[in-house]
């Protein structure tokens, strides 16, 4: 999704027509945060590279850190510096992954229904996507949000 949503992004920042960027999801949520199920029947070996983090061919840590960096931390710094103002219209469940893609937007709009949960330390690792969470909520919430994983 993020090379389909990049695609989207470097379409509309490159449009003359377009003033401002609106990421939204289907409702009833922004986003449940990672596809985990394996179901989807494309991998990163079906999009053109996009950052220079180096080829994703070698083997081991090299190979993945290349491909990780690429698909979370350069993508989405790549968004949060397009030239025309983003809003990220959130929803519903806002969770792991979702984070990364509103943080990325210059204002998030939030409605009522809105939830932000980042249940990355519950599932046994660390947060290691677009890390925003002490300069979007304060290193005091960022804390209370990853240790307990609350919304």
């Amino acid at each position: 999704m993020t090379y389909d949503l990049n695609s989207a992004f470097d379409r509309a920042a490159a449009d003359d027509g377009v003033k401002v960027i609106i990421l939204a999801g289907a409702d009833p949520h922004f986003c449940a945060g990672h596809d985990l199920s394996g179901d989807s029947d494309k991998t990163w070996e079906d999009f053109p590279q996009v950052t220079t983090w180096g080829s994703f061919d070698p083997p081991g840590a090299e190979g993945r850190f290349a491909r990780e960096s690429e698909i979370y931390l350069g993508m989405t710094e790549r968004w949060r510096n397009l030239p025309k103002p983003t809003i990220a219209a959130v929803q519903g469940k806002c969770i792991a992954g979702g984070l990364m893609l509103a943080w990325a937007c210059d204002i998030i709009i939030a409605s009522d229904d809105a939830e932000f949960r980042d249940p990355v330390v519950e599932m046994g690792v660390c947060s290691v996507e677009f890390f925003a969470h002490p300069w979007e909520v304060g290193v005091r919430k960022a804390k209370e949000l990853l240790f307990t994983a609350d919304a």
